[in-house]
C-alpha cells in the first residue's frame, strides 16, 4: 500500500500569510506555476488554503486584488490526510470533497506536505508503466 507520505510533495511547501493581497498571492501561484497556497500564521499554524477557484470567485465577485486580503477568500474548511494515509484514502478525499489539493499534517497538526491532484496522477502513471 503506497502511503501519502511517498507521494506528496515536502518542499518546498508554499504558503501565504491572511494578511497578503490576493494580487500577492496570485503573483506567487503564477512564479511558481501552483495551483494553491497553505494560508499560515506565524509559518506554524495552518489557518486555511487559497487555490485558483478562490481567485475565480474574487474576480467574480469585483474584488480589489490590491486591497483585500487572502484571508477573505482562503477556504477555511480544510480537508487534509495524514503521511500514513494511504494514497487510496486520500484520492478518495479529493472526489468526495472536490478539492484538488490536500494539506498534510502530522498527529501535532504540523504541516508537512501537500498532496495535489498532480501528484497522484504522476503516482498512478508510474504504477503503471505509463511512459
Amino acid at each position: 500500500m503506497t502511503t501519502v507520505a511517498e507521494v506528496m510533495r515536502k518542499k518546498p511547501i508554499h504558503t501565504v500569510s491572511p494578511g497578503e493581497t490576493l494580487r500577492r498571492a496570485a503573483s506567487k501561484m503564477a512564479s511558481e506555476k501552483i495551483g494553491s497556497l497553505l494560508v499560515v500564521e506565524n509559518e506554524l499554524r495552518l489557518l486555511g488554503i487559497i487555490t485558483e477557484r478562490d481567485l475565480v470567485k474574487a474576480i467574480s465577485d469585483g474584488a480589489d486584488f490590491d486591497s483585500v486580503k487572502v484571508e477573505e477568500y482562503m477556504t477555511k474548511k480544510l480537508v487534509v490526510a495524514r503521511p500514513e494515509d494511504s494514497i487510496v484514502s486520500a484520492a478518495h478525499k479529493m472526489v468526495h470533497h472536490e478539492v484538488r489539493h490536500l494539506p498534510v499534517v502530522d498527529s501535532t497538526n504540523r504541516v508537512v506536505g501537500i498532496l495535489s491532484i498532480r501528484d497522484v496522477l504522476r503516482h498512478v502513471l508510474a504504477e503503471h508503466e505509463f511512459p
